[in-house]
């Protein structure tokens, strides 16, 4: 079963048009769980973002900043980052992710969470000069080698056109972030 996982981009310009895009993916299971990344972000600015989403929802989000807030909020992931220090909020039990640029950090992630971003996988729509790292060789021994499976999310410049490429060097699951913000297609 393919899976995919949508990000926000870190400025948008219309918060409550965002959501409604969030949501609306989210209700027709096109995506199953949404990262909210929001570097910039103020707690208060966080709080007031989720504030007015319905529970569902909420608990199908993943918070990569401000995370201290997914408790209080019941929030369903925190994805981890040297932004909260690598650290899972005290009392904390939803879903625990965190990117990896590099094989040796999927081996280093893959026991402590519940899910990893390996990216880049293509060259990005979203991050100019932000380029493939990984070989399409390198990935299918991965593959083989059991590192790359059902909870490695490819990421970076992926697209509806790329999945069966990916299906095809094994990966079963992507997160999309340029493309959902630059179509009305998705």
């Amino acid at each position: 079963m393919w899976r995919l996982i949508g990000i926000t981009l870190p400025q948008y310009e219309d918060s409550k048009a965002e959501k409604q895009i969030i949501i609306s993916l989210l209700e027709s299971k096109k995506i199953e769980y949404f990262h909210i990344r929001k570097p910039d972000f103020s707690f208060e600015q966080m709080s007031d973002w989720l504030k007015d989403l319905p529970l569902e929802i909420r608990k199908r989000l993943c918070l990569h900043d401000c995370i201290e807030l997914a408790k209080e909020f019941q929030i369903g992931g925190v994805h981890l980052n040297a932004r909260n220090n690598y650290t899972i909020p005290s009392g904390y039990e939803g879903r625990i992710s965190v990117s990896c640029h590099s094989l040796s950090e999927i081996k280093q992630w893959k026991t402590k969470t519940d899910y990893l971003f390996l990216s880049p996988i293509y060259n990005s729509i979203s991050k100019k000069g932000y380029e493939a790292r990984f070989t399409k060789e390198e990935l299918k021994k991965a593959v083989k080698e059991g590192l790359i499976d059902e909870n490695v999310f490819a990421l970076s410049g992926i697209e509806p056109s790329k999945f069966p490429e990916l299906k095809e060097i094994g990966f079963s699951a992507a997160a999309i972030m340029g493309f959902i913000w630059q179509t009305n297609n998705f």
